[in-house]
């Protein structure tokens, strides 16, 4: 019996060690199972790691910034430099560091990163930036002056955004372009959403048949009149309703420089926008059939001197004319209803010398911030009169015009408040210089004396029987 109860002692002893041993086993294989599981994660990790970090690495650098670009479309389109606009937000984010040249959500990718590997984040950025500054450079317009060569009946040219057909030359890029020479019987257009600079440099256009220049779009046209030039543009007699000038732009106008621009229009306007006309500068000597400037916007005239022999007016716009610096002398027609000035939203004389000589005027506003004179004669005086204001012995303004003229209107620094000035009408002026209608120096006689006004404040307005 005992040697029946050792045995089976003995046996169950046995079992029990080999179903330990099997949990054993069982154990350790499930140990295996997560182990492979947790290298399989760890493999995962390691393969995106050299993307990340690796910094000596061009490759994982390229792959980075690629990846990037993958999840940012933006900054994928800004770095391809295919456009203009394009460059203007790289710009940005070559000039924050923290930015990795993307916007935040790829920021906040690479700060996760950097936390396990510092140097992932610094390379990359720092390969980025020359590229936005390289495209930044070749993509902005006026980096580049392109040329226009005028050659009477063809045009030769250098940069892009130009085509020419015989003495036909269309501009359809943003840009500076720099024209010489001269064109017979031909036209410069110019049709682009860009802002396009003009330099004219010892150029000359006639068309028989339109306008010279014929801006159909651009956000914004400024000429530049280089120095020491002579340039001018001249329109045919024919009819041109679509671009009713020898000038004619759909979209604001700048004309500033030192050098002189002669313009003739033979059919309507000299000058004429659709938008806005700024003088900041040069001589511009307009002789039209009818305004000398026009312009459904605002006219500014701020520099240089302004000349405008005009049919019926002088300068007009359908909404204010602002003259606050330089020379302006502005003739109108002899119908009634036309004049030197005609601003239909009100005219303000801050600044400059203004004479402004036609059939009426528009009186300026009290607004204004230099003193005015105004002359209203009760009778048409006949071309090429005389009229000379003066302040006491002192000339102060003396011209005459080409055709009839009843009203006058002078502004300078040197008029005054409360003072006196005499006007007389006819007569001559002997050894003075006489430039665009405008007598400076020598002696005047044989003047008839029209009577002696004193000024009444800002605005003085008189009629001379």
């Amino acid at each position: 019996m005992k040697k029946h109860m050792l045995a089976l002692f003995l046996a169950c002893t046995m079992l029990c060690t080999l179903g330990a041993c099997g949990q054993q086993e069982e154990s350790s294989a499930v140990g295996e199972g997560n182990s492979s599981l947790t290298d399989s994660a760890d493999d995962s990790a390691a393969d995106s790691r050299p993307a990340d970090s690796a910094s000596p690495d061009n490759s994982s650098k390229g792959e980075e910034s690629t990846g990037r670009n993958e999840q940012n479309p933006v900054s994928a389109a800004d770095t391809s430099g295919s456009g203009t606009d394009s460059t203007a937000e790289p710009s940005g984010n070559a000039g924050n560091p923290s930015s990795g040249g993307n916007d935040a959500p790829g920021s906040q990718g690479n700060t996760s990163d950097s936390g396990q590997h510092p140097a992932s984040t610094t390379a990359p950025r720092q390969e980025q930036t020359p590229s936005v500054t390289t495209v930044q450079a070749e993509t902005t317009p006026a980096s580049e002056i392109k040329t226009i060569t005028l050659l009477g009946d063809s045009v030769r040219f250098e940069g892009t955004g130009i085509a020419a057909r015989g003495s036909r030359v269309g501009i359809t890029k943003g840009g500076t372009y720099r024209i010489s020479g001269s064109l017979s019987d031909g036209q410069i257009e110019i049709n682009t959403e860009k802002k396009v600079v003009l330099q004219f440099d010892g150029m000359s256009i006639t068309n028989s048949t339109g306008s010279a220049i014929n801006v159909i779009n651009a956000k914004r046209v400024t000429v530049e009149l280089m120095p020491g030039t002579v340039n001018s543009l001249e329109d045919g007699s024919v009819q041109h309703d679509a671009d009713r000038g020898a000038l004619f732009t759909n979209d604001t106008l700048e004309i500033g420089g030192s050098g002189t621009l002669n313009v003739k229009s033979n059919y309507a306007h000299g000058i004429i926008s659709d938008d806005d006309i700024i003088v900041n500068g040069g001589t511009i000597r307009i002789v039209s059939t009818k305004s000398g400037l026009f312009a459904n916007d605002d006219i500014s005239i701020n520099g240089g001197t302004l000349f405008c022999d005009a049919g019926t007016n002088g300068i007009k716009c359908k909404n204010t004319i602002s003259i606050n610096g330089g020379t302006s002398i502005l003739m109108g027609g002899t119908r009634e209803e036309k004049g030197a000035i005609i601003a239909l939203g009100g005219l303000t004389v801050n600044g400059g010398t203004l004479y402004a000589i036609g059939n009426t005027c528009t009186l300026p506003l009290a607004s204004s911030t230099q003193n005015i004179l105004a002359f209203n004669f009760a009778s048409a005086l006949p071309a090429n009169t005389l009229t000379r204001i003066a302040s006491g012995s002192n000339p102060l303004f003396t011209f005459t015009s080409p055709r009839a003229y009843k009203t006058v209107i002078c502004s300078g620094s040197s008029l005054k408040d409360g003072a006196s000035y005499t006007v007389s009408t006819g007569g001559s002026v002997t050894g003075g210089s006489n430039t665009d209608y405008v007598i400076t120096g020598g002696s005047y006689s044989g003047g008839t004396d029209r009577g002696t006004y004193k000024s009444t404040g800002r605005i003085s307005s008189f009629t001379v029987s």
